[in-house]
């Protein structure tokens, strides 16, 4: 594990000694001040299996994903932390199934995916996931997944990136947790390209994001980019926890923003989504971004709702706050 650093942002900016409290150190008290601290590790030699499984993002360098939630949350209570889990947990192993699992199944029917919605329209000349859910077959063996490694991710638009990356999730989904070693052993290889093609994606959001032709279809790609970006972490946490009973970089996964509005991921049609949204027109829907963070704690102590069929609310809301909501 890295080492994280021991000093706020404005302590160290003024080679200040930072004496650590919650929330705020003792000199930001003092002057009134803001007290972030940053994520970023101390330069250690990682190790092995750090190189292979952690991803190196630093939430400081993607401030446009969402803001920090170090500024204003609560520390939990003793027990409730969500980066312990059970080495082998049997609930890991139902997450996955259900984040990634039922994508190509619910494609097939034309119906939205935890990440991936149908009726997004994408130009691409090759569309991995189209190709993987037409294909049939998918997991680190298979001939579509040999052929999108050969993908250069850096030479790619922000669309085709994305659809390369949701597809490379299905793909290692389905092998990672297998009971054939060898099949286990290179998705557990492939990580190191998860990694570096979500960071392309988020290089991408930074530059920018294309635009389509109508509000919807805007909507749609910013949100099947975010989740994507999302399940994408999910999953390299998924086979931390489940191997080591930890999950390093929780508090960036928390962090992250979605639209998280009931019925809006689910519409199958402009109308639909507008109509979900109670607005009289598609400018209107706009975007009402929640940290990951915010939108769990506001169901703690809740039974999770149905989201209206919103296979990734469910799944977020269980992983942050389990099956009672506690």
């Amino acid at each position: 594990m890295p080492t994280l650093r021991k000093a706020c942002t404005n302590c160290t900016t003024s080679k200040r000694k930072c004496v650590v409290r919650n929330p705020k150190c003792v000199r930001c008290s003092e002057k009134n001040l803001e007290c972030v601290y940053d994520l970023d590790p101390l330069l250690t030699p990682p190790t092995k299996n750090e190189r292979l499984l952690a991803f190196g993002f630093h939430p400081s360098s993607h401030k446009t994903l969402g803001r920090c939630i170090l500024r204003n949350i609560q520390l939990r209570a003793p027990g409730c932390d969500p980066t312990i889990s059970v080495p082998g947990g049997k609930h890991i192993l139902d997450m996955v199934r259900l984040g990634f699992g039922t994508v190509p199944e619910l494609l097939k029917r034309v119906k939205p995916a935890s990440f991936v919605h149908p009726k997004l329209q994408i130009s691409n000349k090759i569309n991995p996931i189209a190709t993987l859910v037409e294909q049939g077959a998918w997991g680190v063996c298979s001939q579509s997944f040999m052929r999108l490694k050969q993908t250069d991710i850096k030479m790619v638009s922000a669309t085709e990136a994305l659809t390369a990356l949701q597809a490379l999730l299905v793909h290692l989904a389905e092998s990672l947790f297998s009971t054939c070693p060898g099949e286990q052993e290179q998705a557990d290889q492939s990580l190191t390209l998860l990694s570096d093609w979500t960071q392309n994606l988020l290089a991408l959001v930074d530059i920018g994001m294309p635009q389509c032709q109508s509000s919807w279809q805007n909507w749609l790609l910013a949100e099947s980019i975010r989740r994507t970006i999302f399940m994408a972490y999910v999953l390299n946490l998924s086979v931390i926890g489940y191997k080591h009973g930890y999950c390093p970089y929780w508090l960036f996964t928390e962090s992250l923003p979605f639209d998280a509005r009931p019925g809006l991921w689910m519409a199958e049609s402009p109308q639909a989504w507008i109509g979900a949204a109670n607005v009289t027109n598609g400018d209107e829907v706009g975007e009402q971004l929640s940290s990951y963070h915010e939108f769990a704690e506001s169901f703690r102590g809740q039974t999770i709702p149905d989201f209206g069929g919103d296979a990734f609310l469910t799944l977020v809301t269980y992983a942050h706050n389990g099956p009672g909501g506690n």
